[in-house]
């Protein structure tokens, strides 16, 4: 994700800029690399622990909540193919959860794209999937922000995603033809308290909710 990409990438200006020379004094390169941890520290806190957010803030987090809708469907194309290792397929369930704000959420809209009409919530759909499998897996394509981030409160923002999905089977000599269906998917931004090593912090985490 872009996020851990980004953290990847201040780390690795840290190492850069604190490889030590043969050189420099050791007091000063200590010196040094502590300025640059704290320089890296208030860099993550400014992304995902400010107080306010700028638009340009808002919008990186929905591409976040984009790059979670992409990777929904991939999860789900692993739980539905029982070719695969049960817990392999049940790794993937766990991972669904944590990217939706409840797993009782409803999900009917993706559930009659997925062909799987009865289950009304995610939890419900994941269970099923697990259990069953199916012979297809949905495509999603052309992810847009329907409605930008809007402030709830102090610590919650909401919008949605519109996006195209179609069924497409899993045997390669299938040649079956869906057709291409428009749904909704609520998008949250929540500050949560979360632990970093021996600390805890308020910080901002992106949320998928109700597929309509």
């Amino acid at each position: 994700m872009k996020w851990i990409k980004y953290i990847w990438i201040l780390i690795m200006i840290y190492l850069v800029c604190t490889a030590r020379t043969c050189n420099e004094d050791e007091g000063a390169a200590a010196s040094r690399e502590e300025q640059y941890i704290m320089a890296l520290k208030d860099s993550v806190k400014h992304v995902f622990m400010s107080d306010s957010l700028s638009d340009q803030l808002l919008r990186a987090f929905e591409i976040s909540a984009t790059e979670k809708l992409n990777d929904f469907a991939d999860y789900m194309k692993i739980i539905s193919d029982t070719t695969l290792d049960l817990r392999f397929r049940q790794k993937a369930t766990e991972l669904i959860r944590n990217l939706f704000i409840d797993s009782n959420i409803d999900s009917r809209g993706w559930s009659r794209v997925y062909n799987v009409i009865g289950f009304n919530t995610l939890e419900q759909l994941l269970e099923r999937s697990l259990l069953e499998g199916n012979s297809f897996w949905t495509q999603i394509s052309q992810i847009a922000v329907n409605n930008p981030y809007t402030c709830e409160n102090d610590s919650a923002f909401s919008g949605n995603l519109s996006f195209n999905c179609r069924l497409i089977p899993y045997g390669i000599n299938d040649t079956l033809e869906t057709g291409t269906e428009k749904l909704m998917i609520d998008i949250y931004l929540l500050k949560k308290l979360k632990s970093y090593g021996d600390e805890q912090f308020r910080a901002w985490e992106v949320y998928l909710g109700e597929i309509k």
